[in-house]
């Protein structure tokens, strides 16, 4: 089994040589929380599991004779960073802005071309090797401003990933008369073992079942299970505002068809000295604590926050005994910035509440 990588979305990411390498992944993902998992493969997998996205496709590319540099090296700003990201959103594979940010640290070279506030191209290289390109629209003489570019800053051939969906990319290429020397077909699985994604419709009365168990269970929330009143009308308007992103925005851990985690996060959309600030909260039953998913449901959160302009601060409130909880939070980022005082009263004793807040700036990643 060869691992590529697992990004902060919860996505995972194999190359797989064979139909019995992809099984045995299988085998070994059922009970790590994921969103989604991606199989690079030079072969075709025929399950029913998968769904072929697309084709990752390798070229060899000659220098062109007329290189000139048109385009602009990345240098971090905000505005810049959403543009970028806005056009990676293109991909049939997820890019984050921890990709942009480990692309940037180590040295890769991350030029772009811009009108006004519109990112038009992006190129992603090492060396010799064009690991990204993307284009708002595919547009000719657009395309060969990037490929001159390129040529400025490679040897007499360098190598350069296309997706199958570049369509008119691919056919300047041939014109040009690059070599495709590899490809590697791209599936896609949702849903599989332990996974993580939005609450759907008929989600209410899982929820409700969810909830009763947290709540009947914990010393370290501020409901309890008498306390707790909601509905499956309440839940079923919850979770239209959450697909709309109206305010609001909801994670679930499923395994098979039971709810075994939720994180949501929300901010307020009526006042707009409050509205850039995010709340997170976040359970997780307590016979699937300790594996991973209240980890990857949070960096969800977090990576949708930085990549989203409208959020600049993402905080929370935690019980001063929830030690675990604590631990986990200044982990992922968050920083103990202050506390309510014996604002809990749980079995006889006052409790601490402290306050823990990110700033999710994406600028602040790249420095």
């Amino acid at each position: 089994m060869i691992t590529i990588y697992k990004n902060h979305y919860g996505d995972l990411f194999f190359k797989i040589v064979n139909e019995n390498e992809f099984y045995d992944i299988l085998n070994g993902i059922e009970k790590i929380p994921k969103r989604s998992v991606y199989f690079f493969s030079e072969l075709d997998i025929n399950s029913f599991y998968l769904n072929n996205i697309g084709e990752l496709i390798i070229y060899n590319c000659k220098k062109e004779l007329s290189s000139k540099k048109t385009f602009i090296d990345f240098s971090p700003d905000n505005e810049l960073i959403y543009s970028i990201l806005k056009l990676l959103k293109k991909s049939i594979i997820p890019i984050t802005i921890w990709d942009l940010v480990n692309f940037y640290k180590k040295g890769y070279k991350i030029r772009y071309l811009k009108e006004k506030d519109n990112i038009l191209a992006l190129y992603i290289m090492n060396k010799n090797v064009v690991e990204f390109m993307f284009f708002e629209v595919e547009n000719v003489n657009l395309m060969n401003q990037a490929l001159y570019d390129i040529s400025t800053f490679v040897d007499d051939t360098y190598v350069l990933n296309v997706y199958s969906y570049q369509k008119k990319l691919i056919s300047l290429l041939s014109l040009k008369g690059s070599i495709e020397y590899n490809k590697y077909k791209i599936f896609k699985l949702d849903g599989y073992g332990i996974y993580i994604g939005s609450p759907q419709k008929n989600d209410s009365n899982k929820l409700i079942e969810f909830f009763e168990k947290i709540f009947e269970n914990s010393e370290t929330l501020a409901t309890k299970y008498d306390e707790f009143d909601k509905t499956s009308k309440d839940f079923e308007k919850i979770i239209d505002l959450s697909r709309k992103n109206y305010g609001l925005r909801i994670l679930v851990a499923k395994n098979k068809n039971s709810i075994i985690g939720n994180c949501d996060i929300f901010w307020n959309i009526t006042r707009k000295r409050l509205e850039k600030t995010a709340k997170l909260g976040v359970s997780v039953l307590e016979d699937y604590r300790n594996i991973g998913i209240a980890t990857t449901l949070i960096n969800n959160h977090i990576t949708w926050c930085i990549e989203n302009s409208n959020i600049h601060r993402l905080e929370l409130e935690v019980f001063s005994n929830n030690t675990k909880a604590i631990s986990l939070y200044e982990k992922l980022g968050f920083s103990i910035e202050g506390k309510r005082k014996e604002a809990a009263y749980i079995n006889s004793k006052y409790i601490d509440i402290l306050m823990m807040g990110y700033i999710v700036e994406p600028i602040r990643f790249f420095l």
